[in-house]
């Protein structure tokens, strides 16, 4: 039986700087938040006593005046929260909290117009605000009045894993739900982020694609000229493929023999310099003198890899290969790191397997056995006719004993 609190000021010795003590009734402790309550002078222990005492008299009056209806509904109050081990003034100040914060809150199509307008002024990539616009475009369809206060972890997990997607693009989808809630915390209509606390078990380590030196041969021997550099850039120096079409020719220092990628352009916003390989330098020396951006055509590359024999490319393929043969010849996960712009971490779990320094360095002796001829700056940027590759083709037989793929089949 629980010791019944009398209101009076006792003098203890637990605290010599707080030596008068009150004892809080036990139906004012969850309003005082505290069993005992410790003074430093008589004075205000005693006040604060005939507050409480004024207190108690105000709650038996009130309970007085409640009508029989208000008795009623008390007492199944009570009954409903008994087994919840929970009293009413709890629920009631969990209710009011509730309260409070949807009133704060917005729905979620709101707070996506706000995130996206914030971007926007931020000057994020056009690639980024176009992911943002695609993923939590359908998010925003399946939650579009909801509020977000109310979006629990349940809920958001159940609408990734309903999604028709591998793994890699769930944790893609989570991600950018997390960000778009986030924002919302930090605006204050939501109290925390459910989807931080959603794992999505991702690719299994080490499982990464490479290609092999021919089959990089082969790829190489089917782009069209104007679209070398790019692969070349991706295969030989590393970079992600967002980086790499993200380049100017600027960018490119063939004195030096490095590549300068930007902060802006870097996916941990970082600077870093990537130095270019013997072989890349020979790809890209026909080039040199060019200003602009690096060309690249999604459509000529899809076309390369298919002639190629690839019917699927795989995700950063080039790059992995890059780091693949690259750490044997290097022998240092840190410096591949700084290469490539990541952790050693990553390149622990992915980089690492059974190969000798010979594999690795044919992969980084492939060079272009006839040198690829740059794009006349005077044609169109676009697509260009089947005449003008037939004229490209042409001219570098001429130049060259043998057809191209003779060539290229010595050169192998």
């Amino acid at each position: 039986m629980s010791r019944r609190a009398v209101l009076k000021v006792v003098k203890t010795n637990y605290t010599p700087s707080a030596p008068w003590m009150v004892r809080v009734p036990p139906r004012l402790q969850r309003i005082e938040r505290a069993r005992k309550k410790f003074f430093a002078k008589e004075s205000i222990a005693k006040a604060y006593v005939e507050r409480l005492a004024k207190q108690l008299g105000d709650y038996h009056s009130q309970a007085l005046g409640l009508s029989d209806r208000q008795k009623l509904e008390a007492s199944e109050c009570y009954r409903l929260l008994e087994k919840h081990d929970a009293s009413l003034f709890d629920a009631v100040h969990h209710y009011l909290t509730y309260v409070e914060q949807t009133k704060r809150s917005i729905p979620v199509r709101e707070l996506f117009d706000e995130l996206l307008s914030v971007k926007q002024q931020d000057n994020v990539s056009p690639k980024y605000l176009a992911d943002l616009r695609s993923k939590l475009g359908r998010f925003v369809n399946s939650f579009h009045d909801t509020l977000v206060c109310n979006l629990s972890v349940a809920q958001i997990e159940a609408w990734i894993r309903s999604l028709s997607i591998g793994t890699v693009s769930r944790e893609s989808y989570r991600r950018n739900v997390s960000v778009l809630l986030e924002f919302g915390r930090r605006r204050g209509y939501l109290p925390a982020n459910p989807a931080a606390d959603i794992k999505i078990r991702r690719r299994p380590e080490g499982e990464v694609s490479i290609l092999a030196p021919e089959e990089l041969r082969n790829l190489l021997s089917k782009c069209a000229p104007e679209i070398v550099p790019y692969v070349a850039i991706c295969a030989f120096a590393g970079l992600r493929p967002s980086e790499a079409a993200s380049l100017l020719w600027s960018d490119i220092h063939l004195d030096t023999m490095q590549i300068e990628v930007r902060a802006r352009h870097s996916k941990t916003r970082r600077y870093r310099l990537v130095p270019i390989q013997p072989n890349l330098g020979k790809w890209l020396m026909p080039f040199r003198g060019k200003g602009g951006a690096i060309y690249y055509s999604r459509r000529k590359f899809r076309e390369a890899y298919k002639a190629a024999g690839m019917e699927k490319w795989k995700m950063d393929i080039l790059r992995h290969s890059y780091g693949t043969y690259r750490l044997p010849i290097l022998k240092s996960a840190d410096a591949l790191a700084l290469e490539m712009g990541n952790s050693p971490d990553v390149i622990f779990r992915h980089y690492r397997r059974p190969m000798n320094e010979a594999c690795a360095s044919a992969y980084f002796d492939l060079r272009p056995s006839i040198p690829p001829c740059p794009a006349s700056n005077d044609a169109p940027s676009d697509a260009r006719d089947e005449s003008f590759q037939k004229k490209l083709i042409q001219r570098r037989q001429r130049n060259a004993p043998g057809t191209l793929n003779a060539d290229r089949g010595q050169a192998a």
